[in-house]
């Protein structure tokens, strides 16, 4: 099936590369991550470039540049004859990733209850108001947007360069989640009423609630999440 067009995501609006083409190689990788984490490619399959090219229809490029980036990233490896092979255990990445985030942002949100700017938990207040559970006809699209400024400001208002980059680069990940996830709206919503605990806990500057309010909620997302490789 052709590649999906890319929508804005706000986890990316910090990249430096946005090209069209760039863009087209995040998108195949996205697609080919996806068919990874959904079992449709198994562990120790090998990938060729051509018959992805040609199911996701596009040209090799984009394609070689994406499974380059994902052995990059160790989700697959390459063999002397570059062609790509599905690590085993790659169906799990979604899982290891959140496992990631527990480690990483309650500690960013307990720095960031007293770094975060006031302009930006107005943005996010704002946010959070367009986004209540059954206002809007569109109100999950916008929980999703909360749900992102919110991880996303706590990572770079947490004062340490490397922990937000490695927050930044964990939730690089997170529209595969949704679209292998699909939330329904009581888990979105439940999200929602998680991520409010945090900001409140922002707003009032707390470290430790904001620090035991972020794990609660990740933990509550891997016990809920629709599929046991998926988050």
């Amino acid at each position: 099936m052709p590649v999906n067009q890319k929508t804005e995501d706000p986890a990316s609006s910090d990249d430096v590369e946005n090209g069209p083409e760039t863009s087209r190689v995040d998108e195949v990788y996205h697609q080919i991550l996806l068919r990874i984490v959904r079992g449709e490619i198994r562990g120790g399959e090998k990938l060729k470039s051509t018959e992805l090219a040609q199911s996701l229809g596009l040209s090799r490029t984009p394609v070689v540049q994406a499974l380059q980036r994902l052995a990059s990233d160790g989700i697959v490896t390459l063999e002397v004859n570059k062609r790509a092979v599905v690590r085993p255990g790659a169906e799990n990445w979604l899982v290891e990733i959140h496992q990631m985030r527990e480690l990483l942002e309650p500690h960013a949100a307990d720095l960031a209850a007293e770094r975060i700017t006031d302009e930006e938990l107005a943005n996010l207040k704002a946010l959070a108001e367009d986004a209540r559970p059954g206002i809007k006809k569109d109100w999950t699209e916008a929980a999703q947007r909360f749900d992102y400024a919110l991880h996303l400001a706590i990572a770079g208002a947490c004062g340490n360069l490397a922990l937000c980059e490695a927050i930044k680069k964990c939730w690089s990940f997170k529209r595969i989640s949704y679209e292998a996830g699909g939330d329904s709206p009581e888990a979105v919503a439940r999200g929602f009423n998680e991520h409010m605990a945090i900001l409140e806990a922002l707003l009032k500057r707390d470290r430790r609630t904001a620090s035991v309010a972020m794990l609660f909620h990740l933990r509550a997302a891997a016990a809920y999440r629709p599929a046991a490789t998926i988050v």
